[in-house]
């Protein structure tokens, strides 16, 4: 795909409509020496050497041993550095070409009048740029260096005109930050996500459908929301992936539901528009479904389980996910057993655990820093009694000395097909996370399944989407249903994890 590097930047600044300057594209000089090509990078304020590393997708180790003055000079502000990149000569000649070309160029692009043949690279380029946006953001360091555009950016996935084949329209409004400076992993995972995203239309696409997409760069307000949704050249789309802010998702909804479009809301774990608009998919099951299925799970133990409940006002408002379990627990009859700290504190446990069962202790709390000190005096009773600590998902990462029982909406193994990984790598160029969860996987298992929906209900002739079947995609199983009569579907997998 390098070799149509000339062609995508010529595409990017045309569909962005705005390229103020050459180094918009182009932010650093390239050097060669000894053959290696490498970025001369400035060094700003406020970065060190992991985040070069990150933005540029190269290893500390390589940035070390091209800048070898850094082990006993350090890092200091507007110092130049050699980071190492993955082009060729030929490959840098045409890049410098292509921002030649642009910097004489980008003054007065809607009065240029381009040939046929550079309309034609600008419809390849079109079709490429989500497959190699990995490229564009690594190689060329574009993401940080787009300050200049405006609140909404919006990539189009072009698509001959005179096609007679079916076409599925999605829209995707995701928060990519690519006017940040700096990144951090809060950001990356809608980066990552989107990459998912785009590996699942490849893979359809390979099989002979048309897609168009267009995808907003869309930030926190629900004004850059509103100002896509007025955009009368936004044609007409069959689903929306996001966004993921509340406030936009009313805003996504409303024209949603006027425009009988499907919108696949990714990340949030409370809407009220779910009970209300019947084209919302929502993939977070509810914390209600949660606290009954693990209810569920425990009852059916019978008498081999007792839950303990500590009480206290000292932590922060009982969440809602623990107010619910509570009362799950004695919808479905759990044997439970209510107690507060000071009697852990204090070893005051008569009468609290029963031996011989396994005994669940749940805090009201989901903030594993008010509670990592009883762990301790938990590990010493369970000397004595087979305790295990109902956790949170978002603890995974913490060494607990306890035996865990949780609820996930993603499988505690990942399935992965080698050609997925190899595809990642082929497009985005970095290796693959190891962490759960993949956000990747999840932006690829959610829109392979709606794209599928899409498909099948277009063969029935039909605008209801099939809904009933479950998914088994490679992080998360999902199982949409319908939350009212008037309302949409929220799915309603829930995986009981021990670990």
């Amino acid at each position: 795909m390098m070799k149509h590097i000339k062609h995508i930047l010529l595409g990017v600044s045309i569909l962005l409509g705005v390229m103020i300057q050459a180094q918009t594209i182009m932010p650093y000089p390239l050097d060669t020496i000894n053959g290696q090509i490498y970025y001369r990078y400035t060094i700003p304020r406020g970065i060190g050497i992991y985040r070069i590393s990150v933005n540029f997708g190269v290893s500390q180790e390589d940035i070390l041993k091209a800048n070898p003055q850094l082990m006993t000079k350090g890092l200091h502000i507007d110092d130049t550095l050699l980071i190492p990149t993955k082009l060729s000569l030929a490959q840098t000649n045409t890049i410098n070409l292509a921002v030649s070309t642009i910097a004489r160029d980008s003054s007065n692009y809607t009065n240029v009048q381009y040939s046929p043949e550079q309309e034609h690279n600008f419809s390849r380029s079109r079709k490429t740029i989500r497959r190699t946006k990995k490229i564009i953001r690594d190689s060329l360091a574009l993401a940080a260096q787009l300050a200049l555009l405006n609140d909404s950016l919006c990539y189009h996935d072009s698509i001959p005109k005179d096609s007679n084949k079916h076409i599925i329209r999605i829209a995707v409004m995701l928060p990519l930050y690519t006017d940040a400076l700096k990144r951090d992993k809060n950001m990356d995972r809608f980066f990552d996500f989107y990459a998912g995203i785009l590996l699942a239309i490849n893979e359809v696409q390979t099989e002979g459908q048309i897609i168009e997409v267009f995808t907003y760069d869309v930030n926190k307000t629900a004004r850059a929301t509103q100002l896509i949704m007025q955009d009368s050249t936004w044609e007409k789309v069959d689903a929306i992936i996001g966004p993921v802010y509340p406030q936009q998702v009313s805003v996504a909804s409303q024209f949603a539901q006027q425009d009988s479009t499907w919108l696949l809301i990714p990340f949030l774990p409370t809407m009220q528009e779910v009970k209300t608009n019947p084209y919302v998919l929502k993939f977070n099951p509810s914390v209600e479904v949660a606290a009954q299925k693990l209810a569920k799970y425990l009852s059916a133990q019978g008498n081999e389980v007792n839950c303990v409940l500590f009480e206290t006002k000292e932590f922060e408002k009982i969440p809602a996910s623990i107010t619910q379990l509570h009362k799950a627990l004695k919808t479905y009859n759990v044997p439970t057993t209510t107690a507060t700290i000071r009697q852990i504190l204090t070893d005051s446990i008569e009468g609290l655990f029963v031996e011989g069962i396994e005994n669940i202790v749940i805090f009201n709390t989901e903030n594993y820093n008010n509670l990592h000190a009883l762990i301790p005096h938990l590990k010493q009773i369970s000397k004595q009694y087979r305790i295990t600590l109902y956790s949170q998902y978002s603890w995974s990462e913490e060494t607990i000395l306890l035996p865990q029982i949780y609820t996930s909406t993603f499988n505690d193994i990942m399935l992965v097909p080698a050609q997925y990984n190899l595809n990642f790598q082929e497009y985005f160029g970095h290796e693959l996370s190891t962490t759960l969860p993949r956000y990747d996987l999840l932006g690829f298992d959610l829109t392979l399944h709606l794209l599928r929906m899409l498909q099948q209900a277009h063969t029935a002739g039909s605008n209801t989407l099939p809904t009933d079947t479950i998914w088994n995609g490679n992080l998360t199983d999902i199982q949409y249903q319908k939350v009212s009569p008037q309302g949409g579907y929220e799915n309603q997998t829930i995986h009981i994890i021990r670990k």
